[in-house]
């Protein structure tokens, strides 16, 4: 699916993809919340046995924390790393989350496989692009270009889940939205979301 991009005479663009290395980061987040807490009413988004797959223990979260930070700064300085494949590519920064030994490499492995099966197939990475469709992509320029005249391009990478382990994620010119965030753009947090964005969109 080709990224949504809206144009105008000012220069101002917006550019909206749905990033493979920090969904699947939130797919690993989420089976890691859900280990820890197995008696939860809701479990989180997907719900795996993964006793097996050798995630790192004691030390996941701090780890997680920085191969959040060097995949974020990677996706805000290069558009090509949002591919398909880059699991495979860059898959020494991921496989960090997983032990340094046989299993952790499998778990690592299986992590991936279960994460691309639902991704790549139309409920996953299209059905989460297909959220942030063209009418709501335009209300939210419109709003935005309200208060922007520079000749830049602000890029949007949705997550399916909250980066619950986290803190802010937000850059220059580069935002992270949930899908929660963009359906309250249709309700009455609207004026937050635009803050959030407008926040990143300060010129340097």
């Amino acid at each position: 699916m080709e990224d949504n991009q809206e144009e105008v005479n000012s220069g101002f663009e917006i550019e909206v993809n749905a990033p493979y290395s920090l969904n699947y980061l939130i797919y690993v987040q989420n089976i890691f919340l859900n280990s820890r807490n197995q008696d939860r009413e809701t479990p989180l988004f997907p719900y795996v046995d993964s006793s097996k797959w050798g995630l790192l223990n004691g030390e996941f979260e701090q780890t997680y924390r920085e191969v959040w930070e060097e995949t974020l700064n990677n996706n805000y300085l290069s558009g090509m790393y949002v591919h398909n494949g880059i699991l495979d590519f860059d898959k020494a920064l991921f496989q960090k989350l997983f032990e340094n030994n046989e299993i952790g490499v499998f778990g690592y492995l299986e992590s991936v496989k279960s994460f691309l099966a639902w991704w790549d197939g139309i409920y996953g990475k299209i059905a989460i692009e297909g959220i942030f469709d063209e009418d709501r992509m335009n209300k939210i320029y419109k709003e935005l270009s309200k208060s922007i005249n520079a000749d830049k391009r602000l890029k949007i990478g949705l997550i399916y889940d909250r980066p619950i382990l986290t803190g802010q994620s937000e850059s220059s010119w580069y935002a992270i939205l949930t899908i929660q965030d963009v359906f309250a753009f249709r309700y009455k947090k609207r004026p937050e979301l635009i803050s959030k964005l407008l926040n990143c969109c300060k010129v340097n």
